[in-house]
């Protein structure tokens, strides 16, 4: 084959393959360069997703007449000069190919303007000047991208829906206002506006300004100040998780990134406090020195390597891990707190030695509302025993006692067996929540005071676009502000984590995988009013899990796929004992 050097039009075109991907991509390079310019304000606004137009609007320093050509041409950069620089880099762009890749892929129209300079309007098609002439404007930059990917139509035939690329589009604007606290950052699609964040630098208000109060309410400041490394930033505690790390944000020096390692440090600091398939919301900002952080590894420069990835993810875990370990994060909600005695419990040829709560639980009654007395909740266990007690069950079962408060052992016939008491809980609550459905009764609370929501204007959009769906599980809501909806009516069972729930199913249907939504739904109410490990027990209520867990099919696994019981027959501890 003979070897050519291919024009410079096609040239451009594959360079715009690595960096603009779909219409977000452009909105992070526009972003990067006004974040770049010492921008205090930055505008966001898309039409059709920006398929159609992207605008990005800012009040930073501007782009001077003479110097409005070059900016669209390759690797012509005003933030390195000299090699050391790659090494060094204090800017979110650097390379001098956002511009360029732009402009190859779509039509442009540029208003700019230096503080001490008359403005200018450009304009630009597949990356050729067409128009530049001066325009009065105020100070900063206003780049309108119209039409892309019209000159490469098997690119676009790649895009996916305009919802999903808007969403994108969202989510990439949200991480880069929480990167930057200190800029204010507004986003319209469609001229509907979905938050504007106040730039005052507190990362806390910029959170409300996005996801509303409800969620920055679960979230709680951290802070650590070292001699080459400082982190600062938000993280939940351990009674708030998500099914995924969409709400998992990291900066390095204020650039968003993402790192497994990092990832993996805060996997390790939540360790023990949340399940397998939870994920804490964290948004952490690590600073260091810029010689220590390679940003010159994707072209995208969403990935980093670290200099020393042993001293940050030692850092990570351990400021964390204080930060939990000095917070009371005891069990609250469905269940009563109080004092645990410890206390011998006679059987015949055995002794147990085992915690017991003085007061009984609260959320193991069939959603019953919350009470108040120990009395009432004493007399809704027992009902609930009773009613546990009278169903045929062809088990003979003695209770035997507590482990680690987490784990129920007891003997069948002539096993022992081992029960995780939180999925078997579950398993016992999904199978009543699909009874309530199944029969038709009404799951439905009707609240006597509508209950306020703060969401993000996405969330709320998502809502709206769901609202049949989240009818036929008991959900009835009303949109009052930008950011915020009423819960007129919820499902009964979920009394006293409307808020909770909701978020859970907002998750779910973010997800927009092919999944049955009404069984993730009600797994996950299900695991939300399940009896949590760590929980003491006393002998009836155990005993009540127990019996009833085998009234209700698929009593072996939780609606999760996770084991209730692990059986150890007589003759299998007798190996193990080698008797």
């Amino acid at each position: 084959m003979t070897i050519k050097l291919l024009n410079d039009e096609l040239i451009n075109k594959i360079a715009a393959g690595e960096v603009i991907e779909r219409p977000a991509s452009i909105v992070k390079e526009l972003l990067e360069n006004s974040i770049d310019a010492g921008s205090g304000k930055i505008s966001v606004r898309i039409n059709n997703a920006g398929m159609d137009r992207i605008e990005v609007e800012d009040d930073g320093e501007g782009i001077s007449p003479a110097q409005l050509p070059l900016a669209f041409l390759r690797h012509a950069t005003s933030k390195i000069s000299k090699h050391d620089d790659l090494f060094n880099i204090h800017t979110l762009g650097f390379r001098g190919e956002a511009l360029p890749s732009i402009a190859s892929v779509s039509r442009i129209e540029i208003y700019s303007k230096r503080e001490d300079d008359e403005g200018v309007y450009a304009s630009l098609e597949r990356g050729e000047v067409l128009d530049i002439k001066p325009f009065p404007c105020p100070q900063g930059s206003k780049i309108i991208v119209k039409d892309l990917f019209y000159n490469t139509p098997a690119r676009k035939n790649f895009l996916k829906t305009p919802v999903t690329e808007g969403k994108h589009v969202y989510e990439l604007i949200c991480r880069y206002a929480l990167a930057r606290a200190d800029i204010s950052f507004s986003f319209d699609n469609d001229k509907k506006t979905f938050f504007k964040t106040p730039g005052n630098g507190k990362l806390m208000d910029t959170v409300i300004a996005i996801y509303g109060r409800d969620m920055a309410a679960r979230l709680q400041e951290i802070e650590y100040q070292g001699e080459t490394y400082s982190l600062k930033g938000l993280i939940s505690n351990p009674e708030t998780s998500r099914m995924n790390r969409k709400m998992q944000h990291f900066f390095v020096n204020r650039r968003p990134v993402r790192s497994p390692m990092l990832y993996k440090a805060v996997d390790t600091a939540y360790r023990g406090l949340l399940i397998s398939r939870e994920h804490p919301m964290v948004i952490l900002n690590i600073s260091m020195p810029a010689a220590n952080v390679d940003v010159n590894v994707h072209p995208q420069k969403t990935e980093v390597r670290f200099q020393d990835e042993k001293s940050v993810f030692t850092l990570l875990n351990q400021v964390i891990r204080d930060s939990l370990d000095g917070s009371d994060h005891r069990i609250s909600g469905d269940f009563i707190s109080s004092k645990s005695r410890a206390y011998l419990t006679n059987q015949p040829n055995n002794t147990v030695q085992q915690r017991v709560h003085e007061q009984p639980l609260r959320g193991f009654a069939s959603f019953a509302a919350v009470h108040e007395t120990v009395e009432e909740a004493s007399a809704l266990i027992e009902a609930e025993i009773s009613e546990a007690d009278s169903r045929e069950v062809d088990k003979d079962i003695r209770i035997v006692g507590q482990c680690l408060n987490s784990y129920i052992l007891y003997e069948e016939n002539d096993a022992l067996c081992i029960a995780d008491q939180h999925a078997a809980h579950e398993r016992i609550m999904y199978a009543r929540l699909q009874e309530i459905y199944k029969s038709g009764a009404e799951a439905s609370q009707i609240l006597a005071f509508p209950l306020p929501v703060e969401l993000s204007s996405g969330e709320i959009e998502l809502l709206e676009n769901n609202a049949e769906f989240l009818q036929t599980l008991g959900f009835q809501f009303e949109v009052i502000g930008h950011t915020s909806i009423a819960l007129r009516a919820v499902p009964a069972p979920i009394s006293g984590q409307e808020t909770e729930t909701l978020l859970d199913i907002i998750q779910l249907l973010e997800e927009k995988k092919k999944i049955n939504l009404k069984h993730e739904a009600l797994a996950m109410m299900s695991c939300k009013k399940a009896v949590k490990a760590g929980t003491p027990l006393r002998l009836t209520e155990m005993e009540a899990i127990i019996k009833e867990l085998y009234s209700v099919a698929n009593y072996r696994h939780c609606p999760h796929g996770r084991p209730t019981i692990m059986i150890l027959e007589h003759g299998e501890l007798d190996r193990m004992f080698k008797r």
